[in-house]
């Protein structure tokens, strides 16, 4: 958090080379949060690129009192509602990078199966739920974050993640029923 800090200051005094190592330093967290929420590789290539143009113009807004990856997932939050609102994607979200383990190929087969099933359910859940979720769960952001970064009151986001979560359930726990029938 210090060294975001300190990186901000350099910044904000005119210093290119430290907004180029914040960059390097978020990029790839911030390009897989748009991944997750788009699904594509392109499109979450440019929403990133989106967010850093905006945070040139918008961190100066900066207050140091919080976590700078709160402020930077506010943009990208902000930035991909506005595509989503614009343009609602077709595909789907990838949650294979959830779980790094090393499986057997029948167990990876199984795996890939299940998430495809998680993949496609996810998009059936209110965007508000689906971004919660992914923030919480993907980015291993605490609830009071969530709600720091949405906008939102704690209670709200833990709703959220909790209706999303149970909803996610339900309709996986259906989806094997009708399977075996």
């Amino acid at each position: 958090m210090f060294e975001d800090h300190n990186l901000i200051k350099q910044i904000l005094q005119g210093d290119n080379q430290a907004f180029d190592t914040l960059v390097r330093k978020h990029y790839s967290n911030i390009y897989s949060y748009c991944y997750r929420r788009m699904g594509n590789e392109h499109t979450a290539a440019d929403l990133t690129q989106d967010i850093f143009l905006k945070l040139v113009e918008v961190i100066y807004k900066y207050r140091f009192n919080g976590k700078f990856s709160n402020f930077l997932f506010t943009i990208a939050v902000n930035t991909c509602n506005d595509y989503l609102r614009k343009m609602r994607p077709q595909s789907d979200i990838d949650l294979d990078s959830i779980l790094d383990t090393k499986a057997s190929p029948l167990d990876s087969i199984i795996r890939d199966e299940e998430f495809g099933k998680l993949r496609s359910l996810l998009y059936t859940l209110p965007d508000m739920q689906r971004e919660a979720l992914i923030l919480h769960y993907c980015h291993g952001l605490k609830a009071k974050d969530v709600a720091k970064i949405t906008g939102v009151s704690l209670p709200t986001a833990k709703s959220r993640i909790k209706q999303g979560l149970d909803k996610l359930k339900k309709i996986y726990g259906k989806g094997d029923d009708y399977e075996r029938d």
